[in-house]
């Protein structure tokens, strides 16, 4: 197997543009994770802009923002502003921008609407039924209460949704500065995440959903406790594969890199190794806590226990799909190899 290719050695400053290729800049900006930046795109569109991907709310980027704004795109008009998913460091300064710039934003209608309900606080009712699913899931009660706490984050990195959007779908073509980006819609790391692949330039903005060095959180979450995003984001990865060698692929995070079928391939082969190893540990009765340490190990923080939760049931419930594991029990649910 051939293996990843970096074209561009030059590494980018936060809030400082870097050329990518004509009419093409990498903006990398901060966002408050151990994953400490986010790639955004900004796109040369005739006498304008084009931004892909907006970054975390701060102060900070705020500041970075105004700066790129005047010194780099010379107040000239943003004529789009595109999402590709609705986590907190892609769509967080979305609706900012757009007050701002007074461009629209596009993105995919279930990436729009889901937005808007992450930036609502929950009810009562969505509480309890989120304690429900971890309490079913094994996590221990101290844990739970700390997660519950925790609940509204969201709004820290989104403190406002886009308030109206131009809704993207997959199969459409967009034009920008003269060229054709066709988009590619996905679902697996987000309900309707947009890829955009440049195939005159034989570039793909890929966002989350194929990175150089990090397999992308799929996960399962307490309003759709039995959905099966492991089986679409394999399916993901074999579309993505069909990309040519020399696709030169602008991820969210990490290096811009070729070799798209190499990287679908070893991220179909660590989520592989992770249900096997499932497979081999629930040859008796476990608890999906039981599960998760042994995958990611007991040593987790708040953040990465809630990311690794969604991530261990999403292997979980991929077995159940394929009928390799059955699930049973009332309180906390046991999963045993068939």
């Amino acid at each position: 197997m051939g293996m990843l290719t970096f074209p561009i050695a030059s590494k980018p400053e936060f809030g400082l543009p870097m050329k990518v290729e004509e009419g093409i800049f990498l903006l990398k900006m901060p966002i408050p994770y151990a994953l400490d930046h986010i790639n955004l795109w900004l796109l040369r569109d005739g006498e304008g802009w084009t931004i892909i991907d907006s970054g975390f709310y701060s102060e900070e980027a705020t500041l970075l923002w105004n700066k790129v704004l005047v010194d780099f795109c010379h107040n000239e008009p943003i004529q789009k502003i595109i999402i590709t998913h609705f986590h907190p460091d892609h769509v967080g300064m979305a609706q900012w921008l757009a007050h701002k710039t007074n461009a629209p934003v596009h993105m995919s209608q279930i990436e729009f609407l889901t937005t808007q309900m992450a930036c609502q606080e929950y009810s009562k009712q969505q509480k309890a039924r989120r304690r429900e699913y971890f309490e079913r899931f094994g996590l221990a009660q101290e844990d739970i209460q700390q997660l519950q706490d925790k609940v509204g984050g969201y709004v820290t990195g989104v403190p406002e949704a886009p308030t109206s959007y131009q809704r993207l779908v997959d199969g459409q073509s967009l034009l920008i500065n003269g060229e054709q980006w066709h988009l590619l819609q996905f679902n697996g790391h987000s309900p309707g995440h947009i890829c955009l692949h440049n195939k005159q330039r034989d570039l793909l903005v890929s966002g989350d959903q194929i990175l150089p060095n990090i397999s992308p959180n799929v996960s399962v979450n307490f309003y759709e406790s039995d959905a099966d995003p492991l089986a679409d984001y394999l399916s993901s990865l074999d579309t993505l594969a069909t990309l040519g060698a020399d696709t030169v692929v602008l991820p969210s995070h990490g290096r811009i890199f070729k070799g798209i079928k190499e990287r679908a391939t070893m991220l179909k082969e660590g989520h592989r190794k992770s249900l096997d190893q499932i497979l081999a540990f629930c040859q008796q009765a476990r608890s999906g806590l039981e599960v998760l340490h042994m995958l990611y190990g007991k040593r987790l923080s708040l953040f990465n226990l809630s990311l690794a939760t969604g991530e261990a049931m999403a292997h979980l419930n991929y077995l159940i799909g394929t009928g390799e594991v059955t699930r049973s029990g009332d309180l906390v649910y046991q999963y045993k190899t068939n």
